[in-house]
């Protein structure tokens, strides 16, 4: 391996753990979890208000209660999916402390003054620095909280023997048809939802990177890491889990770098907003932006 990407990996490396540190005693939960705490409420607020949808009636959006319920969806549909499938309890049964702090989050940040501090819509001075973190937390999903736990089994973890089939679709099943249907298919978040196809579904759904990036990154952890228990196929690499997890997050990094330039970076202003920290944008506007 050439040294400027072992030591790329290195240091990445010897970087995540710090962000699922608890950051205090009255906070339970890593500086990943904090970020999620932000991120996900202020994508939700964005569907809510409209930002995406040229026909949102004015004035109007989803109640908190639908809002809550949807972003609990998101979290926890596939994982309370898999549960009743194996016969299992979902951990937020067990343990609701993330959950609240999400609902409580949501709440003070879409219903009080603090919702300030959301961006209005997305931009590239938003999304191309939250594409790191963003990252992280997609690859902790679909490696640290869904394949590492097939492969090292625990009274704690899904009842499920590590096949190919179950090494590939437990992540994609925790990742990808949760938030599908809530944000596609029922548009929950739309103030009377409605069915329609899912996003992923329809033409050229398949290119979307929130479609194709659950299978890409599981496949390129496994193969980093194989041969392993369910997964003899790889690159000959045999890294440890954390440096494949590390390098899966360079990748995803690069890739939703690369989707916030491609989507927003189509204009001088939209740069010299971006490194500007908004200061230095004279007009307002520009090409319609994708979502995804």
């Amino acid at each position: 391996m050439h040294p400027l990407a072992a030591s790329t990996i290195s240091s990445t490396r010897s970087f995540l753990p710090y962000l699922t540190t608890p950051v205090h005693p009255w906070i339970p939960f890593g500086l990943i979890d904090v970020f999620g705490f932000y991120r996900l409420p202020g994508v939700i607020n964005w569907i809510a208000s409209g930002v995406f949808d040229p026909n949102h009636p004015k004035g109007q959006r989803s109640t908190l209660l639908q809002e809550l319920f949807g972003l609990c969806v998101v979290l926890f549909g596939g994982e309370t999916f898999l549960c009743m499938c194996t016969g299992q309890t979902p951990s937020w049964m067990l343990d609701p402390k993330l959950a609240l702090f999400f609902c409580t989050s949501h709440t003070l940040l879409t219903r009080t003054p603090l919702r300030k501090v959301l961006p209005s819509r997305p931009k590239l001075a938003v999304e191309l620095p939250l594409a790191i973190p963003d990252a992280i937390g997609r690859v902790f999903l679909l490696t640290r909280f869904s394949l590492i736990p097939l492969l090292h089994p625990s009274a704690t973890t899904l009842s499920l023997p590590a096949t190919p089939t179950t090494l590939i679709l437990v992540p994609v099943i925790l990742a990808v048809p949760s938030a599908s249907i809530i944000f596609t298919a029922t548009n929950w978040f739309s103030p009377k939802p409605h069915l329609s196809t899912p996003l992923e579904l329809r033409p050229g759904g398949w290119a979307y990177v929130d479609t194709w990036a659950p299978l890409a990154v599981p496949l390129l952890f496994l193969s980093l890491v194989a041969p392993v228990k369910g997964w003899p196929w790889g690159f000959g690499t045999r890294l440890d889990e954390q440096s494949a997890e590390a390098v899966c997050v360079l990748f995803l990094s690069a890739v939703f770098a690369a989707r916030a330039i491609y989507n927003f970076g189509y204009s001088r202003d939209q740069w010299v907003e971006a490194f500007t920290f908004g200061f230095g944008s004279k007009r307002k506007g520009g090409k319609k932006f994708k979502t995804a």
